[in-house]
């Protein structure tokens, strides 16, 4: 194909000038499809008036077709937000209704498990005066530097949530006798680099926690779990 035949862009551009170039270039439109959607074209013009037309609708369908897509993941994640910030709020209502440190501790697991529909859910807690938990499922008193053993210490130092899939012995470490029915964990330190301790959730789905899963919400859990587990809030 010619290179295409470029208009004159002077004062003297006339209709027929216009209509010979597009002639010349019968693929200016697929190669200015965007331009399709500024012109005014009767629908009775005859067959190429009609072709026009009809591109036309079919660039303004695909065009709502994405605003419709983007305005329901919108709403779809505005639903989510409301949802979360529910759970998070019967969160902290059930903790501030435990007055007792230990109490509230003992129920923690618990309470995370039931509201946020969890599989699996491991409080390890660093202080040592933090007492014998072995009774209550999901909370133990483990020493730091048990994490750093299995390689778990990046997570720490990183003061941040991560997801993804760990390996068998890590999963083994955090999750006990569950281990074999984790396929993915969400970890997320408690307090400034998990001076407290380290939260971890597992699900027996391998992509509910994948690596590219946002952790905002769970930097959020973790803030009030933290909260909760700390001396100060004894």
């Amino acid at each position: 194909m010619s290179p295409p035949r470029k208009a004159n862009r002077g004062t003297g551009l006339s209709p027929k000038s216009v209509a010979a170039y597009l002639r010349d270039n019968p693929d200016f439109f697929e190669r200015h499809a965007d331009l399709l959607l500024e012109l005014s074209v009767p629908h009775d013009g005859g067959a190429g008036a009609v072709s026009l037309v009809e591109r036309q609708i079919e660039l303004l369908r695909r065009r709502n077709e994405e605003m419709r897509r983007t305005l329901e993941e919108y709403v779809a994640n505005g639903r989510a937000s409301d949802e979360l910030a529910g759970k998070l709020n019967r969160l902290v209502t059930k903790l501030l209704a435990c007055p007792d440190p230990d109490e509230r501790l003992r129920a923690l697991p618990g309470n995370l498990r039931e509201i946020f529909s969890l599989d699996f859910v491991r409080l390890l807690l660093f202080d040592a005066a933090s007492g014998d938990y072995a009774d209550v499922p999901g909370l133990s008193a483990t020493p730091r530097e048990d994490l750093m053993t299995e390689g778990l210490s990046a997570v720490l130092k990183a003061n941040a949530p991560r997801c993804g899939r760990f390996s068998s012995g890590q999963r083994e470490f955090l999750f006990g006798a569950d281990a074999g029915e984790v396929a993915s964990v969400a970890l997320a330190p408690l307090g400034h680099r998990g001076k407290l301790g380290l939260l971890a959730l597992g699900s027996r789905d391998p992509d509910h926690y994948h690596r590219a899963k946002s952790t905002e919400f769970l930097g959020r859990v973790s803030a009030i779990v933290a909260a909760a587990v700390s001396p100060e809030s004894a």
